[in-house]
């Protein structure tokens, strides 16, 4: 499309078409990766003073609704340091357990609090497949031992523990009818 003084209806373009348009520019900006690298834009920033003169920020709805209810938790996941101590002190660590969500197996190897998560308890599992999403390990510090995706971290309500033996999917007993 060469010409800048056609319409996309001189081309034949109707209703609910869908347009694709390929830029062959070598000198455009979309080109050059221009777009692409988000540290190279610009970013906005404001003061805590003049922030805090607006009246339509989080900040002051918090404030708002901690003078109404001091016990209100904002959406921003703040629980009690001590959130499910009750279910964390049920389990412990060597349990074999399956997890709620997804049926995954696998082995207690920690439980408590871990620095660089969100307040709470939590339980560190070693799965027995490659299907987690940890090694083990919060911001560098190792938490517990295992492999890349052996490692599983859930809120002590989200995992159950008990005989759950390793699922042998070559064992022809269960696929029977």
């Amino acid at each position: 499309m060469s010409d800048d003084t056609k319409t996309l209806l001189d081309y034949g373009a109707k209703d609910n078409y869908c347009i694709h348009v390929t830029d062959n520019n070598p000198g455009a900006s979309s080109m050059l990766g221009e777009f692409e690298d988000v540290s190279k834009v610009e970013k906005y920033v404001m003061s805590d003073k003049d922030y805090d003169k607006r009246g339509d920020t989080f900040r002051k709805f918090r404030e708002r609704q901690m003078a109404v209810n001091p016990n209100f938790k904002s959406h921003m996941g703040e629980v009690d340091k001590d959130h499910l101590k009750e279910e964390a002190s049920k389990i412990e660590v060597g349990n074999r357990c399956e997890t709620n969500i997804g049926g995954r197996r696998g082995e207690v190897k920690y439980v408590g609090k871990v620095v660089g998560m969100a307040r709470g308890y939590w339980v560190g599992i070693k799965l027995d497949e490659p299907s987690g999403d940890s090694d083990g390990k919060v911001k560098g510090k190792v938490i517990f031992e295992c492999g890349s995706k052996f490692g599983l971290f859930v809120r002590p309500d989200e995992v159950k523990v008990g005989d759950y033996p390793e699922i042998d999917e070559f064992d022809m007993d269960e696929d029977m009818i």
